[in-house]
């Protein structure tokens, strides 16, 4: 085997690598977005407890300076 042969598959390897490593992201990502849109809809009409989780998702809006209404 010669030392360009080597170089070859190693370069071949690496590119398998990144590629796999970046759709991952790609997912992880997607799943990430997809969970927060439904935490944050979920908590918007949430009605038990007296609001109580709507009312401090409210409350942290207005802390983090976020108008909402």
């Amino acid at each position: 085997m010669t030392t360009e042969t080597r170089i070859a598959e190693k370069a071949a390897c690496a590119e398998d690598i990144k590629a796999k490593v970046s759709s991952e992201h790609i997912i992880l990502g997607a799943v990430m977005l997809l969970t927060g849109a439904l935490l944050i809809f979920a908590v918007g009409f949430v009605q038990g407890a007296g609001g109580f989780l709507h009312n401090a998702a409210h409350d942290t809006r207005h802390a983090v300076t976020i108008p909402c209404h």
